[in-house]
């Protein structure tokens, strides 16, 4: 049978999603996580990508692979992905060079869980959609008529670098300041309740290290300082969402990534606030929690070969 292997690269960890065409559909048949290998020499971690397709491919037919890098990515080049130590590598042309009948896809990681979200998960196959992953970082992807917003240098939807406070703000890893990414992520959240727990008694107050987690769980017990720092985020990252449905006006906004598990706390407090920031027209924007979780990037990949998606 033919098969697609979609494979969503992070700095720790690399999930690998096979697929098999069964009564017309490609079917997710294997699904699994392996260690990330992390070395100054790149071939390595591609050779990583050979073994598990080759490892698993049996007896079936190669039709195409999918892969989602941690960085942007132009016709199948990733220009750059720090946290995997890459420069510029040619993942695609590499990919070809072993299995030249095969679709070969790479796009960056955001992207491919936006396609996703999008298709398979709660974007419904709106025309226009933001999606926004919140993890320790932020990242995102734009739909637009239906079709991936990529950019010139394969950086649109950098969401987490939208300057929320450009001025003496809070320093950014991108060498710049005030993104939002340094306030609506997981680490910009504990930031905001470090600087908040000498405001009274918290639960978070005696914990010798806080995780974004502590404050949500926090929040959800009814901790004021807690429910203060969740809603302070929403703010945040209202802010961000608000300017960019300005400009795209889509039909929905999908909240992804780690901490969008942690519900509807979150959920609320960002829509109350893009109401009140967002243009008279695009205030009532549906906005709603990711449904896919760790599965978007592999859907993702599934997503880009299988419709032949243009890198």
């Amino acid at each position: 049978m033919k098969c697609i292997f979609g494979f969503d690269i992070g700095g720790t960890n690399i999930k690998i999603g096979k697929f098999v065409l069964e009564e017309g559909e490609f079917k997710l048949a294997l699904d699994y996580y392996i260690k990330t290998i992390i070395s100054d020499d790149y071939h390595d971690l591609l050779i990583q990508i050979i073994d598990e397709i080759d490892n698993n491919l049996n007896d079936d037919e190669l039709y195409g692979i999918g892969v989602g890098v941690p960085g942007p990515v132009v016709d199948g080049v990733v220009l750059g992905a720090e946290n995997i130590h890459f420069g510029e590598v040619d993942i695609k042309g590499f990919l070809k060079e072993k299995y030249p009948d095969a679709i070969i896809k790479v796009l960056n990681d955001a992207n491919t869980a936006t396609l996703g979200e999008w298709y398979y998960g709660d974007g419904n196959k709106a025309s226009s959609m933001i999606l926004v992953t919140l993890g320790t970082g932020i990242g995102g992807g734009i739909i637009v008529n239906g079709k991936l917003l990529k950019g010139a240098t394969g950086s649109a939807g950098e969401i987490g670098h939208i300057k929320i406070f450009p001025f003496n703000g809070r320093e950014c890893t991108c060498g710049l300041s005030g993104c939002v990414e340094q306030y609506a992520s997981g680490t910009g959240i504990v930031r905001t309740a470090l600087g908040m727990m000498n405001n009274g008694n918290t639960v978070i107050k005696n914990k010798k290290r806080i995780h974004a987690k502590d404050v949500f769980d926090g929040a959800y017990q009814g901790d004021k300082i807690c429910l203060d720092v969740i809603d302070k985020t929403g703010y945040y990252l209202a802010i961000a969402l608000a300017d960019i449905a300005d400009l795209i006006n889509p039909e929905k906004i999908v909240i992804g990534g780690g901490l969008s598990r942690s519900g509807e706390i979150l959920l609320e407090s960002v829509k109350k606030h893009f109401a009140s920031l967002c243009f008279y027209t695009v205030k009532n924007t549906e906005i709603t929690l990711a449904t896919l979780y760790n599965t978007a990037g592999i859907m993702g990949c599934l997503y880009a070969v299988s419709v032949d998606e243009e890198e």
